[in-house]
């Protein structure tokens, strides 16, 4: 009976969990780290103020978390569209495919990828690179080590390509149009970036 008591305990935590950070999201999408309200975020959520104490100490620890989360989501939903593709130019419009759809799938994470970004708070900066390492790394091995094994890319350093990459696809994917949806067309992206990595055919 307690090992049944002490599942469900933990089962209502993970799920009071998921709820606060869904809401904080939202909260932190909307009006910044500086502007948002820790306890609207529990109210929003469904709980009492006091609430978001018991699983995040402060409004920072509650951002650092939801850099986490939002990074490890990213990155999964992007290697899943890459990885299940078996040559590195495949490999490299999926990348931009799913990137972009991700930002018109889940705009509020997004926004806060995107904030964390462009801040000048040097801890969220740093989490936010981290958060993404496993995207870089995919980037690095799995598309660009991968187009150089295939002869697809031209000889370079895979990192400061990656980078490159990365760069593009965070600084397009912040970019919207007046409609609303994101600037940039990824296909578009994807033939501009594959000019300048493809190998010449001899």
């Amino acid at each position: 009976m307690p090992r049944l008591a002490n599942d469900l305990k933990e089962s209502v935590k993970r799920n009071t969990r998921k709820k606060l950070l869904e809401a904080a999201t939202t909260e932190f999408a909307q009006n910044g780290f500086r502007g948002a309200n820790i306890n609207h975020i529990s109210i929003a959520a469904g709980f009492a103020t006091g609430t978001i104490y018991n699983y995040f100490p402060s409004k920072r620890s509650l951002m650092l978390a939801l850099i986490d989360e939002i990074g490890a989501h990213h990155t999964a939903f992007i290697m899943g569209k890459v990885c299940a593709e078996s040559q590195s130019t495949e490999r490299l419009k999926a990348f931009f495919n799913a990137g972009f759809q991700y930002v018109e799938e889940y705009p509020e994470q997004a926004q806060v990828a995107i904030n964390a970004v462009y801040s000048f708070d040097a801890e969220f900066k740093d989490r936010i690179f981290q958060a993404y390492l496993g995207l870089f790394n995919l980037l690095t091995e799995d598309i660009i080590g991968l187009g150089l094994s295939q002869g697809d890319f031209k000889p370079d350093n895979a990192d400061t390509v990656a980078a490159f990459l990365m760069s593009i696809y965070l600084g397009g994917s912040s970019l919207y149009s007046p409609g609303g949806g994101i600037w940039f067309n990824a296909e578009k992206v994807t033939n501009f970036v594959m000019d300048g990595i493809r190998q010449p055919e001899s």
